[in-house]
């Protein structure tokens, strides 16, 4: 299902009128290729994952959150950069990893949150802004999420064959979900 979640942002971002430029797949590729050399240093030795995202980097986040737990059966949490800092920061220790997807016009008040969770021990992946690891993502912000999708994806099939999970067949899930 994980590119189910990249196919409705894809015709989201379209439905309100941004052009998505075939280069941007280009973009996500590299990008992608970039953190896979990273990923395993990045990972080694985390058991708390939060992803931060402010406006539309929130549900971005949320998703990425979702894959990671879904497929590594680690414990993620997402919010809103700001909201982090008024209760959940006080789980953060030297076993938290931070996925931080950085927008456009928070810079300060996210640079300031990026140094408070290292000071207290988390490891800081961002997107877009400063962090422990640094990824630049040349797009306009309005499609930093879409660029960025794929490579959260893959943090969570990294993250699980850093454990031996099987993501093929996920432990309690199935594709699709039936109400009765």
């Amino acid at each position: 299902m994980t590119s189910s979640a990249s196919l409705m942002l894809l015709l989201g971002i379209q439905l309100l009128g941004h052009k998505v430029p075939v280069d941007l797949v280009d973009g996500a590729h590299r990008l992608l290729q970039r953190f896979d050399e990273k990923v395993p240093a990045l990972i080694a030795n985390r058991s708390h994952f939060v992803f931060l995202g402010a406006s539309h980097l929130y549900g971005v986040g949320l998703e990425g959150a979702l894959k990671l737990m879904e497929m590594s059966r680690i414990f993620t949490q997402g919010f809103h950069p700001l909201e982090y800092r008024h209760g959940p920061i006080s789980l953060v220790d030297e076993r938290t990893a931070v996925v931080f997807l950085h927008s456009a016009g928070r810079r300060e008040a996210e640079t300031k949150l990026v140094g408070e969770l290292q000071e207290k021990g988390a490891r800081v992946i961002s997107f877009g802004g400063p962090g422990d690891a640094s990824f630049a993502v040349d797009c306009d912000p309005a499609l930093l999420g879409l660029a960025c999708l794929p490579t959260l994806q893959l943090l969570g099939e990294r993250a699980a064959q850093a454990r031996n999970i099987d993501t093929i067949s996920p432990r309690h899930l199935t594709k699709v979900v039936t109400l009765a």
